[in-house]
């Protein structure tokens, strides 16, 4: 009778099926040079999907956050205002762009921007991971403020006369030109819906600032955009509250919302029929909010209407209407017409 606790000896059977060797190996190597998951990441994605941030915003952040992660391989709890300090002079004095030049200040305090953003979440949404904000002592470059890049009575004529030289999409562009000439952002305009236009006023639920907006129309660009939602319900497409107000007509895309980089393709080709050099849709953003202080608006009302928060990114429009107000104000002192 066998012994019940003998055991047979083990007896290894190499494998000879080549295919069989191949993939054990590829298991073996991919295990060994696979790269592990930087867990800070996981807190940097956590942030931008708990942020409703723009598309472009969102892009920003993204690569600020990768560059600063790759910078240091501290985690968020080690993190202090020397380190923040030396990121800053990092990019202030060894980091260059693809073209070799340096970071200029703007795009330095976007990349700190991003990096203080990200943590002040950090410390209201993990307070048992970070308890103090490390960059709260690293201050921003201070920059002179940047002139309006508000386009002139006559560069707007040439716009208005460029579109009568468009095809195809000559009705779409005047309407999209109309909304661009009251100040909203191009990434507002591509969540707008036809329900968003109540025959008067525009009402953009979703914007940068995350507060909804109303922006009145004046009568003209009414008419206009209401001509371009019948001239499409005239060719046969059944509009509804939630179609885009804007469509695209490339050809891959044609009946789909107008995309952020087609509002700025559009723009470029008005801008190369009225002979008017990087035409961007932001510099009817411009236009919009110095006018309105030139026409005597407000700056309080005139914030509300384009969106603005921040009082100091809003004091570039009012520069002007300053001095045209006080170039006004020198003729009547003197008793002179100021159109002589």
């Amino acid at each position: 009778m066998e012994n019940p606790e003998y055991l047979p000896p083990i007896k290894l059977i190499p494998i000879e099926d080549a295919t069989v060797n191949r993939e054990i190996t590829g298991i073996k190597r991919a295990t060994l040079t696979a790269s592990p998951t930087d867990i800070r990441w996981i807190k940097v994605l956590e942030f931008l999907r708990s942020n409703n941030l723009a598309p472009n915003s969102r892009k920003l952040y993204e690569r600020e956050l990768k560059r600063f992660l790759r910078w240091t391989q501290l985690h968020y709890h080690e993190l202090r205002s020397r380190h923040i300090g030396q990121y800053k002079q990092y990019l202030m004095e060894e980091f260059c762009t693809q073209a070799g030049k340096p970071l200029s200040k703007s795009s330095i305090n976007a990349s700190l921007a991003a990096v203080k953003s990200f943590f002040k979440w950090m410390c209201f949404t993990y307070p048992e991971i970070i308890t103090t904000n490390p960059t709260m002592g690293v201050k921003l470059e201070k920059i002179p403020l940047p002139p309006a890049q508000s386009l002139t009575t006559e560069q707007m004529q040439l716009v208005w006369s460029a579109l009568q030289y468009l095809g195809e999409t000559k009705l779409r562009d005047t309407a999209l030109v109309h909304i661009l000439i009251h100040g909203l952002r191009a990434g507002e305009i591509v969540e707008l819906n036809v329900g968003s236009f109540d025959g008067k006023l525009l009402f953009l639920p979703d914007t940068k600032t995350n507060e909804p907006r109303l922006v009145p129309l004046r009568s003209q660009s009414r008419e206009v955009l209401a001509t371009y939602l019948r001239s499409r319900s005239e060719h046969g497409e059944e509009l509804n509250s939630q179609s885009p107000l804007m469509i695209s007509h490339h050809a891959s895309y044609k009946g789909d919302r107008l995309s952020y980089h087609g509002i700025y393709f559009a723009v470029e080709k008005i801008g190369e029929l009225a002979g008017i050099k990087d035409l961007h849709p932001h510099q009817f953003r411009h236009t919009y909010a110095t006018d309105l202080l030139l026409l005597g608006v407000d700056p309080t009302h005139a914030r509300k209407l384009t969106g603005h928060t921040s009082e100091k990114a809003f004091r570039r429009y009012t520069l002007r209407s300053e001095q045209e107000a006080a170039i006004a104000a020198y003729y009547r002192a003197i008793g002179e017409d100021q159109e002589e």
